[in-house]
């Protein structure tokens, strides 16, 4: 999708690596959050609202309305930011094209257990990954822009 500069799976969402790093890596004018849950929570927003740059746009939809708002193409260089990888089928299972994703940052909980360092994924979000690559997405893991991106393939095994 022409615009889309980012599409990374980190469920902290904005942090200081994201406004900071990626952002500026990006040159992106906007930030997307697809989440369900975050979206019907009014202090998330307020909060994320609060964390982003001023000069930087955010917009923070369900899955359906992010389909809606990524179908009728992007304006501006955009970062959509995920917490797991099953909204990203979501969208790409309603038209959404995305090429590739960035696995940023899954932390540990009693359902995951470690992928690669300080990334944890359970057996249902590893399946979603393999639909991604499945559907042609590359999938890859980089913390910071600066790092090498590392394929997610040869750790889903």
């Amino acid at each position: 999708m022409q615009n889309l500069v980012l599409t990374r799976v980190d469920d902290r969402l904005i942090h200081g690596q994201v406004m900071t790093a990626w952002i500026k890596n990006c040159q992106a004018n906007q930030v997307v959050i697809v989440d369900d849950g975050v979206a019907q929570d009014e202090y998330m927003i307020e909060v994320l609202e609060m964390a982003i740059p001023e000069e930087i746009a955010i917009g923070i939809f369900t899955k359906e309305e992010g389909v809606q708002f990524f179908s009728q193409g992007l304006d501006e260089p955009t970062i959509l930011l995920v917490k797991g990888p099953q909204v990203l089928n979501y969208l790409k299972d309603h038209g959404i094209d995305i090429e590739e994703v960035d696995v940023g940052g899954m932390g540990a909980r009693s359902d995951r257990s470690v992928l690669y360092k300080n990334i944890s994924t359970s057996p249902e979000e590893n399946a979603e990954f393999r639909k991604l690559i499945e559907n042609g997405v590359h999938v890859y893991i980089q913390v910071m822009p600066n790092h090498k991106q590392i394929d997610i393939n040869e750790y889903l095994k």
